[in-house]
């Protein structure tokens, strides 16, 4: 939920600040350049100077308040794009669709999203995140030092914080992009303390007693601000000044008690109690202090100055100042340790009612309410559970005996370990959880871990022990647990990729066959069909088309399935490759198109996104590539590629080549066999390799496309890949035979055998022009030796190919011969290539 009062620019009286001639230059400067950083200890006056130069000057600008709660990548750019669409209505929309490309890393993809709609943005812009030193996620600043990297010259960047930039600026500031405002510039001089006390505050105070006030805070205006207020309620300046003193540190919690004790008890009560929020209204406030009169309350400390900040425009909802705020809480602590429970547990009962389901848990662990706020994470598991990074730090934080009693909270917090590839975590958690199996409160889900186990145990690529973790999972569980399809209705870096998993497709088959017939006849069990559409897509690669359309249909005709956009999707992908493999392009197209409104997900976007991918590559195979697909798929060749989800960029390459970017193909498909060869992924190591090949032949450089086909091959071999090679269709039957001729010339070279690439050519053959008549012309069976002569074989390497005798051969050729009114090998190819069989 994104909350509105986070991107309001905070409200200043003119009447209250000081002109800062310097400070408005050095923030005017900032236009010409992509940072402004402005960072100061607290109470220096950052934010309202940022805010007062808003105030005066006409610049569009877009605020977003940070804080604690905002340590989640996809919290973090969620604001900042709610923030922009204020200025850009169309600015969501069209990137959104990349925010969750963020749960498995991947940041260039989001990031390049933002960069192109923020450069189509005609207008000047300034993005200003205020109090930056909330954030302390490694990951956040990453993303932030590459959406800096990219910045469009029109929009400008101003960051507050109170520590200096954890990003790396150095580049920035040498090349004159980045202006840097420090303590230095913000703390008050002389003459502006003087303008401050006199015209701001109306106290008539010296020249020499505003001196030493300004000494002796440092110019920190904060200071200043709370030694004015203290001044404007006593009776003797000069007794005030003199006892105005200490080390700096001490500063603030004098002023702070000296303003507070002067308050009635009611608003003392009043202050410290609600100080317990972060954001407060009146009917919050009416709950944690039980008095009727808080509104009234907060616009009176408003009208007082009394350190409290008003967010948005109808004065619903306030802030207190951050140190005043931080002050109350450490007098809170003191004065109300007996009752701190209760009141944070009844403002977190308040934000669960009215939605702020994250501010409640937060709520809970200020003052370590772990117990409380696990019970609430528990109770709302269904829907924090999008919420990956910030679920994932409660998670972390809780003490080990917040879990006790808990299981759902251990089975998700492995759920979050496995996305995030902390696997030796989660097997760690998961050994724990197997020794308590034995106690009568875990025996019911004895079945749930197994099955986590099993997952875990798979993706560390340890089958055997899947296997034997299914089986106990089985046995406990035979009707199936609710943990199996926990996500299948939300967008997966891992719906496709199940195959990469397996360096040989025959123990893929032998997994994922076996478990189909332990699951596929038993009622209302979904999660066979993630097996159903593995098991169809390697069938697929096997070129056993008619089996595997069959198990793509076991998933779309179920009832069970329906729900899942996970399983839909990638039933629809299957069945349209298939009708695609099948020569019915239309049929393709119109199933991809059909599953569209039956996805019902909060992923909607990413899912749209992937079809319209699948779309593009279909049109590559039919020669109609729509080249708008490569400004919309937001992805780009120079991208820095997570592991998880590469089939895109497989696309994208093969997009490229056709849109004659054959060099920019290749950058990409190098980067795409570093990180799958790292991996050890051969099922896309064959795949990136056939496409180096194929883009290298594009270039006009054989040698290389050759030798990457040969690895290929070499590749594929083990585990017979078909359809890999023979989707590529034409192009890749003059590589294949390319190839051959080669070997033959270079019989002892170490290579891919060349029985293979005669298998995948005659194949190809067999797919082009297989309507050739057989009455009035040749036979399939002659047409197929007579693509064998073409490759060069000899009668006995014909026959020993197609199992049959080399007379069979020889009468075969004599039939040919006759058909085609020619007397010699020579003359058969010729007469081939001209009907254009060959």
């Amino acid at each position: 939920m994104i909350l509105s009062t986070k991107l309001h620019i905070p409200q200043t009286r003119r009447d209250d600040l000081v002109e800062r001639a310097a400070i408005t230059e050095l923030l005017n400067k900032g236009l010409k350049s992509k940072l402004t950083s402005v960072t100061a200890p607290g109470g220096y006056g950052k934010t309202t100077a940022l805010s007062q130069w808003l105030q005066q000057s006409a610049i569009p600008a877009v605020w977003i308040s940070l804080g604690p709660q905002d340590n989640d990548l996809i919290e973090f750019w969620s604001y900042t794009i709610a923030a922009v669409n204020s200025k850009n209505p169309h600015f969501a929309e069209a990137v959104t669709p990349y925010l969750l490309s963020l749960k498995s890393g991947a940041v260039e993809p989001f990031i390049s999203a933002m960069i192109h709609e923020l450069d189509s943005y005609s207008d000047e812009l300034v993005m200003i995140w205020d109090d930056y030193h909330a954030i302390a996620l490694a990951a956040i600043h990453e993303s932030v030092a590459y959406f800096l990297a990219y910045l469009p010259a029109h929009i400008h960047l101003y960051v507050t914080s109170r520590a200096e930039m954890p990003f790396p600026t150095a580049r920035l500031q040498t090349t004159g992009q980045m202006v840097k405002i420090t303590i230095q510039e913000l703390r008050f001089q002389l003459a502006e303390g003087i303008r401050y006390f006199q015209d701001c505050m109306g106290l008539s105070l010296s020249g020499e007693k505003i001196a030493v006030l300004v000494d002796r805070t440092e110019g920190w205006i904060s200071g200043l601000y709370l030694a004015a207020i203290s001044l404007q309620r006593s009776g003797n300046y000069s007794d005030f000044i003199r006892a105005f003193s200490g080390e700096h540190r001490n500063i603030s919690d004098y002023l702070f008690q000296e303003v507070f004790s002067l308050q009635p008890s009611e608003i003392q009560s009043f202050l410290l109690e609600t100080s317990i929020v972060e954001r407060i209204n009146g009917p919050l406030c009416e709950t944690v202090t039980g008095q009727a009169n808080c509104q009234e309350l907060l616009e009176m400390l408003e009208q007082h100055n009394l350190f409290i900040v008003p967010l948005d425009d109808q004065r619903e909802w306030y802030r207190y100042h951050h140190l005043f705020s931080e002050f109350l809480r450490r007098l809170f602590r003191q004065r109300y340790a007996g009752r701190s429970k209760e009141l944070h547990v009844k403002a977190a009962h308040w934000l669960e009612e009215h939605g702020f389901l994250e501010e409640a848990v937060e709520q809970l662990f200020m003052d370590g309410h772990h117990h409380e706020a696990s019970t609430l994470i528990e109770k709302h598991l269904q829907n924090l559970h999008a919420k990956r990074g910030v679920l994932y730090r409660w998670l972390r934080d809780l003490p080990e005996t917040c879990f006790t009693g808990k299981p759902r909270i251990q089975f998700l917090y492995v759920k979050v370990m496995v996305e995030t590839n902390e696997m030796e975590l989660a097997q760690a958690r998961l050994r724990l959880m197997e020794d308590k199996l034995s106690d009568p409160e875990w025996k019911p889900y004895a079945g749930t871990v197994h099955f986590l186990s099993a997952a875990v145990s798979f993706y560390r690529r340890d089958f055997r022990r899947a296997n034997e973790y299914f089986e106990m999972f089985d046995r406990h569980t035979p009707g199936g647990s609710y943990i199996q399809m926990i996500e299948a209705n939300s967008f997966s870096m891992y719906f496709d990729t199940l195959l990469s998993f397996f360096n040989d497709l025959h123990d893929a088959e032998r997994f994922f066959y076996k478990w189909i017939k332990v699951w596929e006849d038993r009622d209302n069990y979904p999660y066979v069909g993630f097996f159903y559409n593995t098991y169809s897509k390697l069938l697929y690669e096997w070129n056993r088309l008619e089996e595997a359309e069959a198990y793509a249909e076991r998933v779309l005709r179920s009832t069970c399935m329906q729900p899942y956009a996970l399983l839909l999707l990638s039933a629809s992908i299957n069945a349209a490759r298939i009708c695609q493999a099948k020569g019915d392009s239309a049929k393709a197209f119109e199933l991809l198109e059909r599953v569209k409104p039956k996805i019902d997900s909060v992923d909607k976007r990413m899912f749209m996104r992937r079809i319209e991918a699948e779309k593009a590559n279909l049109s590559l195979a039919n020669g109609s590539f729509d080249e708008r697909w490569l400004q919309t798929c937001g992805i780009k060749h120079t991208d820095t590629i997570p592991l998880g989800p590469i089939k895109e960029y497989l696309y994208l390459a093969s997009a490229l080549m056709e849109h004659r970017e054959v060099d920019e193909a290749l950058q990409l498909l190098e980067q795409l066999y570093r990180l799958v060869d790292k991996a050890d992924r051969t099922w896309d190591k064959v795949k990136v390799a056939i496409l180096q090949s194929m883009a290298f032949y594009r270039k006009g450089d054989m040698t290389n496309a050759v030798m990457k086909l040969e690895a290929a091959l070499q590749l594929a071999e083990p585990g017979k890949y078909i359809r890999s090679f023979v989707d590529k269709g034409a192009k890749m039957a003059e590589l294949l035979r390319e190839y051959i001729r080669q070997r033959q010339i270079n019989a002892n070279r170490k290579s891919a055998s060349i029985l293979y690439a005669r298998e995948l050519l005659l194949l190809m053959s067999d797919h082009v022009n297989e309507t050739v008549s057989s009455g009035t012309l040749i036979t399939k069976q002659e047409l197929k030796i007579l693509r064998m002569i073409d490759m060069g074989l000899s009668n006995k390497q014909i026959a020993e190919q197609l199992q049959i005798t080399a007379e069979t051969v020889k009468s075969h050729l004599k039939s040919m011969y006759r058909k085609l009114h020619v007397n010699s090998r020579e003359q058969a190819l010729e007469q081939g290539r001209e009907l254009k069989w060959l």
